[in-house]
């Protein structure tokens, strides 16, 4: 009897165990590893959500199209989500402004009560569509930070000038 029970209660404890245990993020386990090019993303003091100022290699950003590049440099699906779900809000925010407009050229019925509810509820919309692309483009720069500041390590091997055998080291590098 004891004989069976020890194993059934380590088995037991075992699953337990594995249960609890939170699923490790895939960035741990990346099969390219992150270039040593890539610089932080800052983003400036004072933006807010409806526009941010970004400065990438301690240069100011037009917009935040301008983060396209490191992104897709970095090639996480993450952060490549955030930013094509920024693009896609921000186009549809754009073609929202134009409601009112097509409005005017194609109503028959030119009641300026109506036109001002399109308008406004186009407004609404825009700016709606802008502060949830801009949250997205600020997650898209936090996960590329994140990715950033994890630990690289590195095995180099090099010929020795004078004797000619070869050395071989190894480090860790934290950035930030």
């Amino acid at each position: 009897m004891r004989t069976i029970l020890l194993p059934v209660l380590l088995l037991f404890i075992s699953l337990s165990t594995n249960a609890q245990r939170q699923r490790d993020d895939t960035s741990h386990y990346r099969s390219v590893p992150i270039p040593a090019h890539l610089l932080p993303i800052e983003r400036a003091y004072g933006s807010s959500s409806l526009g941010s100022t970004y400065f990438y290699g301690g240069k100011k950003l037009s917009s935040p199209y301008s983060l396209e590049i490191p992104f897709f440099e970095l090639n996480d699906p993450t952060v490549s989500h955030h930013f094509q779900t920024f693009r896609t809000l921000t186009t549809l925010g754009r073609l929202t402004a134009l409601l009112p407009l097509a409005y005017i050229l194609l109503s028959s019925n030119r009641n300026g009560g109506t036109y001002w509810s399109v308008y406004g509820g186009s407004i609404a919309a825009s700016l709606t569509l802008s502060i949830i692309g801009n949250n997205r483009v600020n997650k898209a720069v936090t996960r590329y930070n994140e990715l950033l500041r994890q630990p690289r390590m590195g095995l180099s091997a090099a010929p020795v000038p004078l004797t000619g055998q070869l050395a071989v080291g190894m480090g860790v590098s934290y950035r930030f």
